[in-house]
């Protein structure tokens, strides 16, 4: 069996071979002609990856983000979701406007910064919202909240009650303005000014916060515990609220009339402080928190263990070092307690593992004697003390400081007459030997 074909018709094929290269060379002819007139400038190509004439994601989309991650509980991410929104509305390709909506994301980036406890910070953007928008409510608002923590109570009242001349119906600031109030013990008028925030807005965290802090420092602290409880519901997800209703269970067990109301109220606080540390672990307030309420029940090993996670969270930190201290000094642990101690009120290097065979040394820096850390001072010099470390950079050197610095605390004026009476005899002991020994070296005074 065999096939039968056609010849190849060769004349026809020679002619498309023709047609073929005559394209091809008009091809080439463009494609030089093209690139010419590109060098000359006449024609311009478009990159494919140039940026669009708008931003890829909108300040809009941002700021719900942002809102988004508030309501989680995610404060670093809704920091960071608010400074994106501010980037993208500042771009001069936004939409609708460059600029728009600025003090809208500048004030919600401070209300954020101040639940994150960067007062610094948060007052810095609250003055850039006053520049963008100098007769808006909202940014004196958020300034006041911002100075009242930061300890600058006059300057936050005046903040506050610009505000409110702004906008009386603004409710944040009737909010803000009753916290200042409270902090002055102006309580009346304070708690009209937390009603004022309820009336105009009760979808509001600071609402409730304001009234739960009218309650606080009259001393209704179930008052005060349901207005805080009222603000959790509103927001599950708010650390500072749990905070609050675990000190005023704390506060209530306290002053609780039977050993067995003592016990409940003191279990409701762990319990709080215990939701507190579930909603961020690597938060040491919550480990303090839970420290100091494990110690005011005499459960000394709990609260010691939960100042070392704080510790291993934050090895540089002088508070950790200086509770630990007094707990040690609590538990008869003197070798223990001088060196955190004077990490606390001295400062140095602390060194901790960080594996079997690996460690690792940070620089803490002293603390200034305040109110946090006078414990620090007085214990400090008890010790010293107790030790009969009584030279002039000593014992009473350290009790003195305290002393000075609150002089009607009745516990630093046990302590500094306690160790006075401890020193006396130890120096009366020494006197005749140190007269046959000469006169003593003038001592280093500590840095």
């Amino acid at each position: 069996m065999y096939l039968r074909g056609r010849s190849v018709p060769l004349r026809r094929s020679r002619s498309r071979s023709l047609w073929r290269i005559i394209v091809l060379l008009a091809g080439l002819a463009g494609v030089l002609i093209f690139y010419r007139l590109q060098q000359q400038g006449a024609v311009q190509v478009q990159d494919p990856f140039a940026p669009t004439p708008t931003p890829t994601r909108s300040p809009l989309s941002w700021a719900e983000e942002a809102r988004a991650q508030f309501a989680a509980g995610n404060f670093k991410a809704a920091i960071n979701a608010y400074e994106n929104a501010l980037g993208a509305a500042l771009d001069p390709r936004a939409l609708p406007a460059p600029g728009a909506q600025t003090e809208e994301y500048l004030v919600g980036l401070a209300r954020v910064l101040v639940f994150d406890q960067q007062y610094e910070k948060a007052l810095e953007r609250a003055g850039q919202a006053i520049l963008v928008a100098p007769d808006s409510a909202r940014p004196r608002a958020i300034q006041a909240w911002a100075l009242r923590e930061l300890g600058r109570t006059d300057e936050a009242q005046a903040a506050a009650t610009q505000a409110i001349g702004l906008d009386p119906n603004y409710a944040p600031a009737h909010a803000y303005y009753s916290l200042i109030l409270n902090d002055q013990l102006n309580t009346d008028q304070g708690f009209q000014e937390a009603q004022a925030a309820l009336r105009l807005d009760p979808t509001l965290i600071e609402t409730h916060l304001a009234l739960g802090y009218s309650n606080e420092v009259v001393g209704n602290y179930e008052g005060a515990i349901k207005r805080y409880k009222d603000a959790i519901a509103i927001n599950p997800n708010v650390i500072e609220l749990y905070r609050k209703v675990a000190l005023n269970y704390r506060a209530l067990a306290l002053r609780s009339e039977t050993k067995a109301l003592m016990q409940a109220n003191f279990e409701q606080s762990i319990l709080f402080f215990n939701r507190a540390l579930s909603l961020d672990p690597n938060n040491i307030i919550p480990y303090l928190d839970l420290a100091r309420t494990n110690i005011q029940i005499d459960r000394l090993g709990v609260a010691q263990q939960y100042l070392e996670q704080a510790l291993a969270l934050e090895p540089e930190n002088p508070l950790i070092h200086g509770r630990l201290g007094v707990l040690y000094f609590k538990r008869q642990n003197y070798e223990s307690a001088q060196p955190a101690l004077e990490l606390a009120i001295i400062g140095g290097d602390y060194t901790y593992e960080t594996g079997i065979t690996t460690t690792q040394t940070v620089r803490v820096e002293p603390l200034p004697l305040n109110r946090t850390s006078l414990e620090f001072y007085y214990t400090y010099g008890n010790l010293l003390a107790f030790n009969f470390k009584c030279g002039p950079n000593e014992a009473l050197y350290y009790l003195g400081l305290a002393l000075n610095f609150a002089p009607d605390d009745i516990t630093v004026q046990n302590s500094y007459n306690e160790s006075a009476v401890i020193c006396q005899r130890y120096l009366s002991n020494l006197a005749p030997a140190a007269d046959a020994a000469g006169p003593p070296a003038t001592p280093t005074p500590r840095p």
